[in-house]
């Protein structure tokens, strides 16, 4: 694959229309109860996405995402944020979204947990246990009554473990 070059102009539009979203979506989101997770605006093939992905504590609704769709569309249509074309998408992280901030640690705590590492920490990079501590340099998972201490810099992915 060769090299990308991105055109400065676009990525300070894209950045700033991605900073207008969620200046506009805050006041929804804290009345609602509802956690921005990620905002994404970028080229899809053709067009453009705007992609919003907001969960809460017992887990995101679908009724929750369609509010958040219909408001999110008629400001963003009346402020006229986007010129162009695009399509919105409001979603769920999913099962097997990925584990960064506290809270994520902290909503996961007494959960199973799988973590890659970036590098070996005691001869390993994969690691499973329930996490049973956490701060903001370490996590602490435990397998089988044995701890394990892993640097949080080090954790190159960190998701719930989910079993089918």
């Amino acid at each position: 694959m060769g090299l990308v070059l991105i055109n400065p102009f676009f990525f300070v539009k894209f950045m700033e229309i991605v900073d207008r979203v969620r200046e506009i979506a805050e006041v929804y989101l804290r009345d609602h109860g509802i956690e921005l997770i990620d905002i994404v605006f970028r080229r899809e093939g053709p067009g453009l996405v705007l992609r919003i992905t907001a969960d809460t504590p017992e887990g995101i609704t679908v009724s929750e995402c369609t509010g958040l769709n219909k408001f999110l569309s008629e400001v963003l249509d009346r402020e006229d944020v986007i010129q162009d074309r695009y399509t919105l998408e409001v979603s769920s992280p999913g099962l097997d979204r990925p584990i960064k901030t506290d809270r994520d640690f902290e909503r996961s705590m007494g959960k199973e947990l799988e973590l890659t590492t970036f590098e070996a920490i005691d001869g390993r990079k994969t690691y499973e246990g329930v996490l049973v501590g956490m701060d903001k340099e370490n996590v602490v998972i435990e397998r089988q009554g044995i701890s394990t201490v892993i640097p949080r810099s080090k954790i190159a992915l960190a998701r719930l473990k989910i079993d089918f």
